[in-house]
């Protein structure tokens, strides 16, 4: 494991908009955009001044995620808020695109556990379910 000065501001960043957008989520079952696009902002930021030579992987794993939460939430006729697609670009720019699928994974399960109620039945959050996967995931990834 190899503590860094890029790897704690990319955690910190991770930590700081995963907890304010899942109380907001939690809260009023909608985020604002413009906190939203503060986190994405700030991710990028995070990387140009750290990473800029392997940016673009992250930007790759951005797209992704962000383009998979839609696709879902087309195919599911907006149940999925935009709040979730656009958390979904800022997860992706922490994550190696191998480890988004594990991330999914996790979220999906974590969530499957903590509201153990049938789905369309009643709204719920689910940012709070992607930050721990993407926490999750980051950590295995700093780990490796």
């Amino acid at each position: 494991m190899n503590i860094t000065l890029y790897s704690i501001t990319s955690f910190s960043i991770i930590l700081l908009f995963s907890l304010i957008l899942s109380i907001q989520d939690i809260k009023k079952l909608e985020v604002s955009i413009h906190f939203q696009w503060v986190s994405i902002f700030a991710a990028l930021i995070c990387h140009l001044i750290f990473a800029r030579e392997g940016m673009w992987i992250y930007i790759i794993s951005s797209m992704i995620c962000g383009t998979f939460y839609f696709a879902v939430r087309k195919i599911t006729k907006n149940k999925l808020g935009p709040a979730d697609v656009w958390f979904g670009f800022f997860q992706g720019l922490f994550l190696i695109p191998r480890l988004i699928p594990f991330c999914f994974i996790i979220e999906d399960v974590v969530a499957l556990i903590v509201i153990n109620k049938k789905f369309g039945k009643k709204p719920f959050a689910f940012i709070p379910f992607m930050s721990i996967g993407l926490v999750a995931c980051f950590i295995i990834q700093s780990i490796n």
